[in-house]
């Protein structure tokens, strides 16, 4: 285990930037953002000391990146071997907790304990290879409904959506992507309930502050 994570390290800070800002480059900055980019924008977009809610955990390194200036994570992996490896890394890390289950799952339980000052970075969605693929391959939908459905006990939010050139622009469109609602969706979730929203780096951002 040990060495795996150790092999993962390297592969992420030397080997992954490298590769992921020349196809970044290469294809004329449309595909995945580099984390490097992601980093940023979530640094000047994300709500400084508040908590962090983090779907989709995979190998915990946003994770340490998210508590690093957050009061408190809690980071949602369904997949168990993922999920192990977050539970040990994490133990001795009181800021960090680590959920294990899907966040259809988890967020019900999760966000009527939550108040003040919320960040989410919903990262859930199946991306092939490890990660979980369970009844959906994105739960985004079910993700907003219940962040919405507790909006009353949250002060300053920001909603960060990563992969969002994976959602259709339109319903039609998303016939063959069923699990993944159109990108209207996201915009009338953030118009119904008064949040302001952008696209930037392949990420939807929404806040009300």
């Amino acid at each position: 285990m040990k060495m795996f994570l150790r092999r993962s390290w390297v592969y992420s800070r030397v080997y992954a930037p490298i590769r992921d800002f020349y196809s970044w480059f290469k294809n004329g900055f449309t595909n995945n953002s580099p984390d490097l980019v992601k980093r940023r924008l979530l640094m000047r977009h994300a709500i400084h000391n508040a908590t962090f809610v983090e779907t989709g955990t995979f190998l915990g390194n946003t994770t340490v990146f998210l508590a690093s200036f957050s009061a408190k994570t809690y980071t949602i992996e369904p997949e168990e071997k993922l999920y192990e490896m977050a539970r040990q890394r994490f133990a001795n890390s009181p800021k960090i907790d680590a959920l294990k289950g899907t966040s259809e799952e988890r967020f019900p339980e999760l966000l009527p304990l939550l108040s003040g000052d919320i960040n989410f970075w919903l990262d859930g969605h199946y991306s092939g290879g490890i990660t979980f693929k369970g009844d959906s391959e994105c739960p985004v939908a079910s993700e907003l409904e219940q962040i919405e459905k507790n909006l009353v006990r949250f002060d300053k939010v920001s909603v960060l959506i990563d992969d969002v050139r994976c959602f259709p622009l339109s319903q039609s469109s998303a016939l063959d992507k069923s699990d993944y609602p159109p990108l209207d969706t996201l915009v009338d979730w953030a118009r119904r309930n008064k949040f302001s929203w952008q696209i930037e780096h392949d990420i939807f951002i929404a806040k009300n502050h």
